[in-house]
C-alpha cells in the first residue's frame, strides 16, 4: 500500500498525557461487480453451482487474464464517486 508522508496541522491535534494526538480515520470498501465471470479468468460465477465446478486452468495457477468488464466497472464507479487514490 502506498502511503504518502502527511504533515498534520498542530491546531487539529488533541492534547494527551504523553503527547499530542491526531485522529486519522481510514475506510476500506469492498464491492461486488455484476459480471458473469471471475476477475482473473473467464470461469463462470453462477450462484448455486457444485463446489469446484467453476474452476479453470487459469484459476488453478496459470497466468491470469484480467476481465476487462470488471476493470471498466471499477473505473466508472471511481469516476462516479469522484474518488481519488492516495496522493
Amino acid at each position: 500500500m502506498f502511503t504518502a508522508e502527511r504533515i498534520g496541522d498542530p491546531r487539529d491535534y488533541i492534547k494527551g498525557e504523553t503527547g499530542d494526538w491526531e485522529i486519522i480515520i481510514g475506510l476500506e470498501v469492498h464491492a461486488q461487480v455484476a459480471s458473469n465471470s471471475k476477475l482473473f479468468s473467464g470461469s463462470s460465477t453462477e450462484y448455486g453451482s457444485e463446489p469446484n465446478s467453476q474452476v479453470s486452468l487459469v484459476d488453478a495457477g496459470m497466468l491470469p487474464v484480467v476481465n476487462e468488464f470488471c476493470v471498466e466497472q471499477a473505473v466508472k464507479t471511481g469516476l462516479g464517486l469522484n474518488a481519488g487514490g492516495n496522493r
